[in-house]
């Protein structure tokens, strides 16, 4: 008989690519937009990196100084992925240029001094359980550089984005204190 055999559940065990989708960043009044729809198309063998990230200060007292109490001075999420597509609207996003989209044949670069927020959702097929993870960053801005290396295999596009603190969803619905930068939806 195996040892250390654990008692987790099979249900919760995941595997396989996600895809990403662009759209609108939601509202800071309270208004709905549609929630993000537009498929950034083939990504790169590593699929999604969605990390999380906090800092902690540690109060101590005493003598010999213990922690006594602990609290967050800083949250982060952040969302990477390597597009393997030449599609100049998602370089836009990435790295503020500039798209024609009545031709999308024309991308520039430089001067702009604004970034660009988006609203991003991740949707993962769970495949034991033909349950659906919805992750949703509802403001997000560009961390991205873009380096364009035409290289023998597939070229690729590190793309990585920061989320926004957003006090809304995309329906326009206040987010409790513990989601204003992503949230994790499972459908079942």
């Amino acid at each position: 008989m195996p040892l250390n055999i654990p008692t987790g559940s099979t249900n919760d065990i995941s595997f396989g690519p996600a895809r990403i989708f662009f759209g609108d960043a939601a509202a800071t009044d309270g208004s709905s937009v549609t929630a993000p729809s537009t498929d950034v198309g083939f990504i790169g063998e590593d699929g999604v990196s969605i990390e999380l990230g906090q800092e902690v200060r540690n109060i101590r007292q005493g003598n010999p100084s213990l922690i006594n109490y602990s609290f967050y001075t800083q949250q982060s999420a952040t969302i990477s992925f390597t597009s393997i597509e030449w599609d100049f609207s998602n370089f836009s996003k990435a790295v503020g240029g500039t798209y024609d989209s009545g031709s999308a044949n024309n991308f520039g670069f430089g001067g702009r001094a604004d970034i660009e927020l988006l609203g991003i959702k991740i949707e993962h097929q769970m495949a034991v359980t033909s349950n659906t993870m919805n992750i949703y960053v509802y403001r997000a801005q560009s961390e991205s550089n873009l380096n364009f290396s035409l290289g023998q295999e597939e070229h690729q596009f590190p793309l990585s984005f920061n989320a926004i603190r957003s006090a809304y969803d995309f329906d326009g619905t206040a987010l409790d204190a513990s989601e204003q930068l992503v949230s994790f939806r499972r459908v079942v």
